[in-house]
């Protein structure tokens, strides 16, 4: 586990993105904050580029809308925290936790020469929302009973004497 913010940084993980100039137009890779860093093209522990890593990008014609997508309508979520798999894993499985996921983002991106990194934050997200998440719970604090069970950190809100929202640790790519 990290434990303070110097673990959480040298592991690559940020709670306070860097700007997104994707809105200012005529938008570059390379003028990224941070893009000329090599970490952030190369594999690490959990971000493998495997020949199946590297395939995927390839099918997916390094396109970063592409990759995001794929990931994003084939991988399923586990509500658990903390990596459980590398992103060949993720890939070959195509289940795993938030932080499993973004390790296979990260690895197709790499893989596409596009520069990517690993976002740690507080996600807050409506009990409608959390429970499909969860899977398909009816009932938002057995949602977020399930996933504190599996480790999240997780805080739910109430209004009106039910839960309105959830709050919880997140990991995802920029």
């Amino acid at each position: 586990p990290k434990l303070n913010k110097e673990e959480f940084t040298r592991a690559g993980l940020f709670n306070n993105p860097t700007v997104k100039l994707a809105a200012l137009g005529d938008f570059k890779f390379d003028k990224l904050p941070g893009a000329s860093d090599p970490a952030y093209l190369a594999a690490t522990t959990e971000v493998v580029l495997t020949d199946a890593i590297k395939a995927k990008a390839a099918e997916l014609e390094y396109n970063p809308v592409r990759i995001y997508q794929w990931v994003r309508n084939n991988v399923e979520w586990l509500p658990t925290w903390g990596a459980t798999q590398d992103a060949d894993v993720t890939l070959g499985s195509q289940r795993g936790n938030a932080l499993d996921i973004a390790s296979l983002t990260l690895a197709l991106m790499r893989a596409s020469g596009i520069p990517a990194r690993y976002v740690h934050g507080t996600i807050e997200v409506s009990a409608d929302t959390f429970t499909n998440w969860a899977g398909g719970f009816t009932n938002a604090m057995a949602a977020a009973n399930y996933a504190s069970s599996g480790g999240i950190p997780i805080t739910s809100i109430v209004s009106g004497g039910k839960i309105a929202k959830v709050q919880l640790e997140h990991v995802w790519v920029e």
